[in-house]
C-alpha cells in the first residue's frame, strides 16, 4: 500500500484460520485463493517489485489465470497494459563539452540536469540572456536572438533567490528552459555569479519528462555577466538510460451493459527494496507480500470466477478486472489506466479494490470498508446485506474517497470507490510478510461478502458520485510520521518538477479553505521555498495547530498568495 498517504488504526492481526467454520463451498474457494497466494508470494517472484522479472511473471499468471476463467483480454498487448518506468539515468562520462577550445570535464566542470534531453550535439555560439525571463514588464529577451544558439542563463533572478522574490515563478529551470525553447535556443547552459545562490541538484531525476534540448549546469563560478559573451562551444552529451516496464493486467467480462464494474487489486510489492518503502531496518532480504497484496489479487481472481460462472443476476453491468502494477511506487499503474484507460471510463458504473484482506482477525472478525462516503449507495448495501455475514462479525467503514491504494485513482475520475482491507499489521512492508500467515478461510468469507454485495448493487442502476469530505479515520493505517497537523491534499507521485504537486485537494481541510486547487504546485510554504515532497513534509512538521501560514502556489502560469488556517 502507499507509502505517503497517512492513516490510523489498531494493528489486526490474523491468528487461525476458520476452517473449521466453512462450508464445502467457502473451503474450495479458501484452497484456490491459498494457491495464488503461495505462488505470488514464492521467493521464486522475489517480491514482485515493478518492472521486474518476478512482477512479470505475477503478470503473466494473472492472465493465465484470467485466460482460463474465460475473460476477454483488454489490455494493448492481449491482457497487458505495460507502462514505461525509468529506473537509470547517468551523464556518460564520453559526454564533450569545449568553451573556446578549452576542454570541460563532466561531473567536475559541468554536468546535466533533469530537465535536459537524454542525447544532444550543438557546434555554435553562445549568447547570455540574463535571468532568462520574459513577461510583462521585465524581459531578458529583448533585442537579442538567440535562435539556434547556446544561450547562458544566470540561476539567480532579478530580486535574488527567497520566497518573497516578485520572479519566484522564474526560480526553477524548467520554466526558463521552456521559454529560451520558446524564443528558439538550441540549448541552455546555467552558472553563477557568486556563491549565495543554490546551486541546480545534480541528481538526475527518474521521473521528469526531458525536455528537446541540451541543459547543462557550469559548475565554477563565473566572473561577471560577460564571461559567455561572443564564446563558441562544442557540446555532444549523452546521459545513459535504462527503462522497465510495469504491466497492469486486464480481462473483461462483455454483458452488453451500458455500465462496467471495475474490481481490482495490485500484484506488485517492495521486492528487494530497491525503491524504498520498507519498515524492516535492513530492509533487502526478499518482500513477498502474502497479504499485501498477493491476499487482494487472489480475492479478485476469484470474484472474476463467480461473477464469469453466475447464471443471469448479473447482466446489468460488464466487468473489467484489474491486476494494477506501480501501487508501492505511487498508484502509478492505476493512475497509468485512469489517463489512458481501454475501455470508455465515462461508462464504469463504481470501483471494487481489494488491497491487503488476507488477515481477517479470527476473535473480532471485523471487516474496514473505505471509501463508503463516494456514494449513497454503500451504506445502504452494507446495512442490507449485514443479516446475511458468514464469518464477519464487524464491517467498520470509512468516508473519504482519498486512501493509500488504487482505488483512489479511480476515485479522483469521480468513479464511487471502495477499498476492502483487513487491517494492518506487525509484518507490513516487512519480508516476514509470507504465505503462511494468511488466513484464508477469511478470505473466502469476505470474497463471498464481495460478490453478495455485487448481487446487491446489481438493481442499483448507475451509482450516484458524492465527493466526500476526508477525515483523519482512527479505521485506517497506523501513522508513520508524526504531524501536530495537516493540509489536507493528495500529491501527484509522479510529478518530478520544481515544487510539490497536487493531485487533489481534500474537501473542508486547511488547503480547501484557503483556496489551493487540484492541480496547483506549491513552490513556498511558511515563507520556504519548497522544491519537492520531502521540503513540504519537512516544513510542515515544525507546523503547530492554531498557526496561520503564507503558501504560494503555481496555478498554469500564475503565482498565486495564499495563507493557510491550521
Amino acid at each position: 500500500m502507499k507509502r505517503f498517504f497517512v492513516w490510523t488504526i489498531s494493528a489486526v492481526i490474523a491468528s487461525s484460520s476458520f476452517a473449521q467454520n466453512l462450508s464445502w463451498k467457502e473451503k474450495r474457494i479458501s484452497k484456490r485463493i491459498q494457491s495464488s497466494v503461495s505462488y505470488l508470494a514464492s521467493d521464486a517472484l522475489e517480491g514482485r517489485s515493478t518492472g521486474s522479472q518476478g512482477e512479470l511473471a505475477s503478470a503473466l499468471y494473472i492472465a493465465g489465470k484470467m485466460k482460463k476463467l474465460g475473460l476477454a483480454p483488454m489490455g494493448v498487448d492481449g491482457y497487458m497494459q505495460p507502462f514505461a518506468i525509468t529506473t537509470l539515468r547517468i551523464a556518460d562520462g564520453s559526454s564533450r563539452f569545449t568553451i573556446n577550445d578549452r576542454v570541460l570535464t563532466v561531473f567536475t566542470d559541468y554536468f546535466p540536469l533533469s530537465y535536459s534531453t537524454n542525447e544532444a550535439n550543438f557546434s555554435g555560439s553562445v549568447i547570455d540572456v540574463g535571468f532568462g525571463i520574459s513577461e510583462e514588464g521585465y524581459n531578458d529577451y529583448k533585442d537579442k536572438d538567440v535562435r539556434n544558439k547556446l544561450v547562458a542563463i544566470n540561476v539567480s533572478s532579478p530580486d535574488g533567490i527567497h520566497p518573497h522574490s516578485k520572479y519566484i515563478a522564474w526560480h526553477g529551470i524548467t520554466k526558463r528552459v521552456d521559454e529560451a525553447v520558446k524564443q528558439g535556443a538550441s540549448g541552455v547552459v546555467f552558472y553563477r555569479l557568486n556563491d549565495g545562490v543554490e546551486p541546480p541538484e545534480s541528481d538526475l531525476s527518474l521521473k521528469m519528462e526531458p525536455s528537446s534540448v541540451p541543459v547543462i549546469y557550469y559548475t565554477a563560478l563565473v566572473p561577471d555577466a560577460n564571461y559567455f559573451r561572443d564564446a563558441r562551444v562544442d557540446l555532444s552529451l549523452r546521459v545513459l538510460t535504462d527503462v522497465e516496464y510495469g504491466h497492469n493486467v486486464l480481462g473483461f467480462v462483455d454483458n452488453g451493459a451500458k455500465t462496467t464494474v471495475v474490481i481490482g487489486a495490485h500484484h506488485d510489492h517492495l521486492g528487494h527494496n530497491e525503491h524504498g518503502g520498507s519498515r524492516d531496518p535492513d530492509g533487502h532480504e526478499v518482500h513477498n507480500g502474502a497479504d499485501d497484496n498477493a491476499s487482494g489479487v487472489a480475492v479478485m481472481l476469484e470474484l472474476a470466477r463467480k461473477l464469469r460462472k453466475s447464471k443471469g443476476w448479473n447482466r446489468n453491468n460488464n466487468y473489467l478486472f484489474m491486476a494494477f502494477s506501480g501501487e508501492e511506487m505511487g498508484l502509478i499503474g492505476s493512475k497509468y489506466f485512469c489517463e489512458h484507460p481501454t475501455i470508455d471510463l465515462g461508462s464504469v458504473n463504481y470501483m471494487l479494490n481489494m488491497d491487503m484482506v488476507g488477515m481477517l482477525d479470527s476473535t473480532e472478525r471485523t471487516l474496514i470498508i473505505n471509501g463508503v462516503g463516494t456514494s449513497s449507495k454503500w451504506e445502504e448495501s452494507i446495512i442490507q446485506l449485514k443479516p446475511e455475514m458468514r464469518g464477519i462479525s464487524h464491517i467498520n467503514t470509512t468516508k473519504g474517497g482519498i486512501g493509500p491504494s488504487d482505488h483512489t485513482s479511480f476515485y479522483l475520475k469521480e468513479i464511487p470507490s471502495i477499498h476492502f482491507f483487513t487491517g494492518s499489521h506487525e509484518h507490513y512492508h516487512k519480508p516476514t510478510d509470507d504465505a503462511f500467515r494468511l488466513n484464508y478461510g477469511g478470505s473466502a468469507f469476505i470474497t463471498c461478502f464481495i460478490v453478495d454485495m455485487v448481487k446487491d448493487l446489481n438493481v442499483a442502476g448507475k451509482l450516484d458520485y458524492i465527493q466526500t469530505v476526508e477525515e483523519d479515520s482512527a479505521s485506517a493505517k497506523s501513522k508513520r510520521t508524526k504531524f501536530a497537523v495537516t493540509l489536507g491534499v493528495v500529491p501527484s507521485y509522479d510529478y518530478a518538477g520544481e515544487g510539490f504537486k497536487l493531485d487533489a485537494v481534500q474537501q473542508g481541510k486547511p488547503a480547501d479553505v484557503a483556496g489551493v486547487k487540484g492541480g496547483d504546485i506549491i513552490i513556498s510554504f511558511n515563507n520556504e521555498k519548497v522544491k519537492d515532497i520531502y521540503d513540504y513534509m519537512n516544513i510542515l512538521g515544525q507546523i503547530k495547530v492554531g498557526d496561520l501560514v503564507p503558501i504560494q502556489v503555481q496555478r498554469g502560469g500564475e503565482i498565486i498568495s495564499l495563507t493557510i488556517q491550521f
